[in-house]
């Protein structure tokens, strides 16, 4: 445990500038002083009820005061956080609970009874009546001494994703070796300068905190000493008013997003003022350069920075506000630290310019999921992590993503993975065979296409298996569209040819993603 203020923690801008606003939320602010105060709070009543160093608490919230009181109160102790996407069904959110090993959860449910019913350990509730299962958060501020606790700038984090087998695995916070340290601290100084920031920006939050992007947009604020402006749920019109009323300097964001203000009425979007923006940064899925044209057009031609990346290794490229007409496609040039190379399915690299395989080389590159036994040779070999991402780099080393060996689909900036969808599909009764795709889709970038056999002598409907994966799947994964068949590509060995099901999809387009 720390025993002093780190600079760029809320801790320390609570003790250099307490008054100042920290995060608004609607026509409430919060300032650093209250933020730390609360903090130390309900890090102190945690710690009465056992939490310590070491532990996992599942932190499952939507954008509010709350998810920043409380991810401090963990950090002060020591506790990492294993990201809960609020999206998720009960029975998906209490596997990743017990995967990790969690000691409980925090969240922000309108209804948190379910989680008393589950026992997930200790749970902390907000907003809800007294005497309901697990420890109010209102009662942890107020039975909670505000004894001064310091933590470390970076939070730890526990994300999840899932890969080919369907089932999500936990991202644990990277282990630094200490023969590595100075190419650690180079990595993250790389990462933090792009794009610069000013001193106490004022940054528009509309990602979500179970995602990666999200708290890393919130911890730029107390590490530069800005007011984060708090936007949930996302409306187009609503971000350009925060924008104006707030003077906001900083946005990180998906494309989705930023199309969406593009097919704004061209007199909506120019009835606000958003010349305050300095820099605005996308990423986590593909961005259209006729969106980048637009933005270029109508915002500024030096504010948008596009970033590449992946939970397993860190962020790996990015592009700057000057290339982003200079190379269309690009998804810009390594960070400090990082190598990439592009190889064939043997791990030889190829020729600059020949597409292949993206694999990369980071000071952060996992060594394996939480719990599971160390990746092997077809994942990582000589420190390269296989993404799964098809590319090539050019002769001025820009990096240019066309494809996807693994089935990912990135819907609206959000990774999700067929097998886990398949999996819920073969659940019924009456299915033979499926497979997931995902197939283009102008605002979201993708969405879901379930091909369904049906097994003989049944009459199964799309209606009967939609409502079938409601309580199996997160709204976000199930299917937007379903196409019954009577039999699927396979390979000699049954495997489903998942490339003739999407060739007609993508056809005639230069991107597969």
């Amino acid at each position: 445990m720390l025993e002093r203020a780190e600079r760029g923690t809320p801790e320390y801008w609570a003790a250099e500038d307490p008054d100042r606003v920290a995060v608004i939320c609607g026509d409430v602010a919060m300032t650093y002083g209250e933020w730390n105060e609360k903090s130390d709070r309900v890090a102190d009543s945690l710690a009465a009820q056992g939490l310590k160093a070491g532990d996992r608490l599942g932190m499952r919230f939507r954008l509010g005061f709350p998810w920043f009181v409380v991810q401090r109160a963990l950090q002060k102790l020591g506790v990492a956080q294993v990201a809960v996407n609020w999206k998720l069904t009960p029975s998906e959110a209490a596997y990743i609970l017990e995967d990790s090993g969690a000691a409980g959860l925090a969240c922000d449910d309108a209804d948190a009874s379910l989680w008393g019913e589950l026992n997930v350990g200790h749970l902390v509730t907000v907003g809800q009546s007294e005497g309901q299962p697990g420890t109010r958060y209102e009662d942890l501020i107020a039975s909670g001494q505000p004894s001064p606790r310091f933590g470390t700038a970076r939070a730890d984090f526990i994300l999840y994703t899932s890969g080919t087998t369907g089932k999500p695995k936990g991202v644990p916070p990277a282990a630094v070796d200490p023969a590595n340290a100075r190419k650690v601290i180079n990595y993250l100084k790389s990462v933090s300068r792009v794009p610069p920031h000013p001193e106490k920006p004022v940054i528009l939050l509309s990602l979500p905190v179970h995602h990666g992007a999200g708290p890393a947009a919130a911890r730029v604020g107390s590490q530069y000493g800005g007011t984060v402006v708090l936007l949930d749920p996302y409306d187009p019109e609503e971000a350009l008013k925060l924008i104006e009323k707030h003077a906001i300097q900083v946005w990180t964001t998906v494309p989705t997003m930023l199309l969406r203000i593009q097919a704004l009425p061209d007199e909506t979007f120019r009835s606000y003022d958003v010349s305050s923006l300095e820099s605005l940064n996308t990423g986590a899925a593909p961005v259209p350069q006729s969106l980048k044209e637009w933005i270029v057009a109508n915002v500024g031609d030096d504010v948008l920075w596009e970033s590449y990346g992946c939970s397993e290794a860190g962020m790996l490229t990015y592009i700057s506000p000057a290339d982003q007409l200079r190379k269309p496609g690009s998804s810009g040039t390594p960070y400090d630290e990082v190598e990439i190379e592009i190889i064939d399915d043997d791990w030889n690299a190829v020729d600059q310019g020949v597409t292949g395989e993206i694999a990369v080389r980071t000071p952060l590159v996992l060594k394996n999921y939480l719990g599971k036994p160390d990746l092997g040779e077809e994942t990582i070999k000589d420190g390269f992590y296989r993404t799964g991402d098809v590319g090539h780099v050019d002769g001025d080393g820009h990096l240019f993503i066309t494809d996807r060996i693994k089935d990912m689909i990135v819907a609206g900036g959000v990774n999700i993975y067929p097998a886990e969808i398949e999996e819920a599909i073969f659940a019924h009764s009456e299915v033979e065979n499926c497979a997931v795709i995902g197939i283009p889709h102008d605002d979201f970038g993708e969405q879901i296409l379930a091909f369904v056999v049906v097994a003989p002598e049944k009459s199964l409907t799309e209606a009967e298996l939609a409502a079938f994966l409601e309580s199996g799947l997160a709204k976000f994964k199930r299917p937007r569209q379903y196409k019954f068949v009577d039999e699927l590509p396979l390979n000699p060995t049954g495997k489903v040819l998942k490339n003739e099901l999407r060739q007609p999809y993508w056809e005639g387009r230069e991107r597969k993603v």
